[in-house]
């Protein structure tokens, strides 16, 4: 199985520059995450994000100058790894997506998702979750309901992992919080 992978190339450090696969010629906004500059369609992201459209058509908002080469729209507190997964399923390009996506693949885009109200992928994203059958699949939906602040999606995580009455991994655990692993363990070991 094939797995998805974000850039080799670390856009974390140095002086902002052009994305290698994301910064497309003839794109309609530019915008910077970390030190890297997408170019992409805005009409793209407007789609599937009310928050970004009213971004771009706001009068009072952001700046209409915001989202060109000399100014890009600047995106704080996002991962370069979560716009490139999630622009490479957008554009579904070979070039730009991954083969599949592994739950910590899918933990990566949520919070952007869910930041800039990205009902259809956000609902995608916790459907995968909710169709595994996995251990390390319920782990995820645990961590998913945090980003997400939902208690339903937490219960219904622990529901699932309590079902196992399997041990997590010491990784596992980790994930999931002392709380949550506490529980499992509990009914795991009656």
């Amino acid at each position: 199985m094939a797995e998805a992978k974000s850039s080799a190339i670390d856009y974390t450090s140095g002086q902002p520059r052009r994305h290698h696969n994301l910064y497309i010629e003839d794109g309609t906004l530019v915008m910077q995450v970390e030190n890297a500059i997408f170019k992409i369609h805005r009409s793209l992201l407007a789609q599937y994000s009310t928050v970004i459209q009213d971004m771009l058509s706001f009068p009072g908002g952001k700046n209409p100058q915001d989202g060109i080469d000399e100014k890009p729209l600047v995106m704080s507190g996002d991962s370069v790894a979560g716009w490139e997964l999630l622009l490479g399923l957008q554009y579904n390009s070979p070039r730009n997506r991954p083969k599949v996506l592994k739950g910590e693949d899918l933990l990566t885009i949520l919070p952007i998702a869910h930041k800039y109200c990205m009902e259809e992928i956000e609902t995608w994203i916790i459907e995968q979750f909710k169709e595994t059958s996995e251990y390390d699949g319920f782990v995820d939906l645990i961590v998913a309901s945090r980003i997400l602040d939902s208690d339903e999606l937490y219960q219904e995580g622990l529901r699932r992992l309590l079902s196992t009455k399997s041990f997590p991994t010491l990784e596992q655990a980790e994930r999931m919080g002392t709380k949550t692993t506490y529980s499992v363990m509990k009914v795991a070991a009656d």
